[in-house]
């Protein structure tokens, strides 16, 4: 086929280092353009601002900035702007992607999951240095590798027809890696919410999978993104878009008297 055309966007803003990586790592594969918020709307989601009055569009050198989330973006690109890419790819976000509680929460993965509902492959790429995991970094050489791994990944999985069985690909890659392998994973299941009473009426909720990633704790189950990602390699999870289920699930008794 020819070069692809392909939708670059992002939840951390146009002017995010992760952005500006991706779009120069995915020139050397197609014909890109940049839709992106206007400002940082990390964990945004699928979150939609279009029914709370009209939305913004500037054309600038780094490309179309959007006034709303990643998704309004991909929808703005796609149809307001006429823009008819072959792919969609998000990031380079700046923090990692994990988990499947995770997943319904990112604004990056919200982008992807945006795109896939407009019948378009996506691809969603994150980052992290283990030794410095927590966001923000101004250090522009913490995205290049991701931007690179997101760039190849994209391609391979456009050529190898990836997405006749996935809807997008989530892909996560340790920014201190050096030469990684590539693992095809699955997102760690269920969530270890800890609360614990504070001073008064208050309540304070630990995300317990988070503090053990930090903490440098894989998963038992050496098949997780999380695992993956702490053992140095790229983990990428081909995901599915909510479907209704196949069931013979009988509803008889549960007729409304």
């Amino acid at each position: 086929m020819s070069d692809p055309s392909i939708l670059v966007t992002n939840d951390d803003g146009i002017d995010a280092h992760g952005i500006r990586a991706l779009a120069t790592a995915l020139e050397r594969v197609g014909d890109v353009t940049v839709a992106a918020p206007a400002e940082n709307q990390s964990w945004a989601g699928r979150d939609m601002t279009w029914h709370a009055g009209p939305t913004g569009i500037d054309e600038t050198d780094r490309g179309y900035a959007v006034e709303g989330t990643p998704s309004d973006a991909v929808t703005v690109a796609l149809t307001v702007l006429d823009i008819d890419p072959d792919i969609v790819v998000s990031g380079v976000n700046d923090g990692m992607n994990l988990s499947a509680y995770i997943l319904e929460r990112s604004g990056t993965v919200g982008a992807a999951m945006e795109a896939a509902h407009h019948g378009l492959p996506a691809v969603a790429v994150s980052t992290a240095d283990a030794a410095d995991p927590e966001p923000p970094h101004d250090d522009p050489a913490t995205f290049e590798l991701a931007a690179d791994v997101g760039a190849f990944v994209a391609e391979r999985a456009l050529a190898a027809d990836a997405f006749a069985t996935a809807d997008f690909l989530n892909v996560n890659v340790p920014a201190d890696a050096d030469e990684p392998g590539f693992r095809v994973t699955r997102p760690v299941d269920g969530v270890r919410a800890e609360p614990e009473r504070t001073d008064g009426d208050e309540v304070e909720l630990r995300d317990e999978d988070w503090r053990a990633f930090l903490a440098g704790e894989p998963p038992v189950d050496p098949r997780t993104d999380r695992h993956v990602v702490l053992q140095g390699d790229v983990s990428v999870t081909p995901m599915r878009l909510p479907r209704a289920a196949e069931t013979d699930i009988d509803l008889d008794g549960f007729a409304p008297q």
